[in-house]
C-alpha cells in the first residue's frame, strides 16, 4: 500500500510518499512555518515525482502535536480535506512517536525533544526493542530540566529542542548522546512508518474528522486572553 505522509508540527515542512518500508520521495523544507503557502504544492509535486495520483494512495497520514499550534492546525486542516475529497483514511501520528523511529538503532533509550518556547520542551522517552519504539513516558512539555530529571541515564535525544538545550543535556546526563542538525526536525517517512504500525493495530479512525490536533498547552494568543481577563 502506498501512503502520503505530511509533518508541519514545526517551522520545517515535510513530505513523504512511501510503499510498505521504501520510500519512493521525500522533502523537507524549512518554510518558516508558512506552511499554508508550501503544503499542497509540495504534496503535487511530490505525487508528480513518482507519477501518482491521490487515487493511487491507500491512505494519508499527518502528526498531530505536540508541536507547532499554526503549523499542525495547517496540517490537519489540508490532509482532511485529502482525505475527504479521495475517500482516504487519514491517520494522526503523534509527533514525538514519528520521531522515536528516526534514530535507527536495535536497542537502548531515545528522547525526542521540542521546542516548546517559553524555555520549555515537548518530550517524552522511548525504549527500542527490535528496532521499534516503546513508549516509557507520556508526551509532557515542560522546562528541560524537569524532563532530565525523570530521563533516563544514558539515552539518544534528538529534535531542536535537544540542539538547543544541549548544554544542559551534556550537563545533567553526561552518558548521553545528542544527535546533531540531520535529526532537529521530524521526517515525513518517519510519520509513514509509524502510521502503518498504527493500521497494522487496527486503530484507525474512521472519519477523519475525528483525527484531532494533540497542544499539551494552550496558546501564547490564549494566555494572553486568559491574563487579560484575570486583570
Amino acid at each position: 500500500m502506498k501512503l502520503l505522509a505530511v509533518d508541519t508540527s514545526t517551522s520545517s515542512l515535510s513530505i513523504a510518499i512511501c510503499r510498505q518500508d521504501s520510500v519512493l520521495v521525500e522533502a523537507t523544507l524549512e518554510c518558516d512555518r508558512r506552511h499554508t503557502e508550501r503544503l499542497l504544492a509540495t504534496v503535487d509535486w511530490a505525487l508528480k515525482e513518482v507519477s501518482l495520483t491521490l487515487a493511487d494512495l491507500g491512505a494519508l497520514a499527518v502528526t498531530i502535536g505536540p508541536g507547532s499550534f499554526t503549523g499542525l492546525r495547517v496540517g490537519l486542516a489540508a490532509m482532511k480535506g485529502l482525505a475527504v475529497g479521495a475517500r482516504l483514511p487519514l491517520i494522526g501520528v503523534l509527533t514525538l512517536d514519528a520521531m522515536a523511529r528516526m534514530v535507527g538503532i536495535s536497542s537502548g533509550t531515545v528522547c525526542p525533544l521540542l521546542d516548546a518556547k517559553m524555555g520549555e520542551v515537548f518530550g517524552a522517552a522511548y525504549a527500542i526493542q527490535s528496532l521499534s519504539p516503546v513508549k516509557l513516558s507520556p508526551d509532557r512539555v515542560c522546562s528541560v530540566q524537569a524532563f532530565l530529571e525523570n530521563a533516563p541515564a544514558e539515552a539518544y535525544y534528538l529534535g531542536d529542542g535537544a540542539l538547543l538545550y544541549r548544554s544542559e543535556i551534556a550537563r545533567m546526563r553526561p552518558e548521553s548522546h545528542i544527535l546533531g542538525p540531520l535529526f532537529g526536525a521530524p521526517r515525513a517517512s518517519a510519520v509513514a512508518q509509524e502510521a502503518r504500525h498504527i493500521l497494522e493495530s487496527g486503530a484507525v479512525a474512521t472519519n477523519p474528522d475525528e483525527v484531532v490536533p494533540v497542544y499539551l498547552r494552550v496558546s501564547q494568543a490564549e494566555q494572553a486572553r486568559d491574563r487579560a481577563v484575570v486583570s
